[in-house]
């Protein structure tokens, strides 16, 4: 049920809960630039610090704040950036 997934040299790392009905993963990220593939649609909330979001697709990166959301869509690659550490909350569709 939970998994601590750790990636980039653990530079990021997320706590996930599936109980197989609404999975959610509570994650935090160091400083620097990180690239990751969504497998299925990703609905994530900024808990602290600033998160700059590149989503495939898409041409401009765009600066996410505490408590605004953005979505991933399935099966696209997009990139995070961050100038301090920052948190989020990330619930899988």
């Amino acid at each position: 049920m939970f998994h601590l997934r750790k990636y980039h040299g653990e530079r990021v790392q997320s706590l996930t809960y599936d109980d197989g009905k609404n999975p959610f993963s509570v994650g935090i990220i160091s400083p620097g630039e990180y690239e990751f593939g969504a497998i299925k649609k990703e609905v994530t909330t900024v808990t602290s610090g600033i998160i700059s979001v590149w989503i495939e697709g898409e041409e401009q990166w765009k600066d996410y704040k505490p408590f605004e959301t953005f979505t991933i869509p399935d099966h696209k690659n997009f990139k995070y950036k961050v100038n301090e550490t920052s948190s989020y909350i990330c619930f899988y569709k």
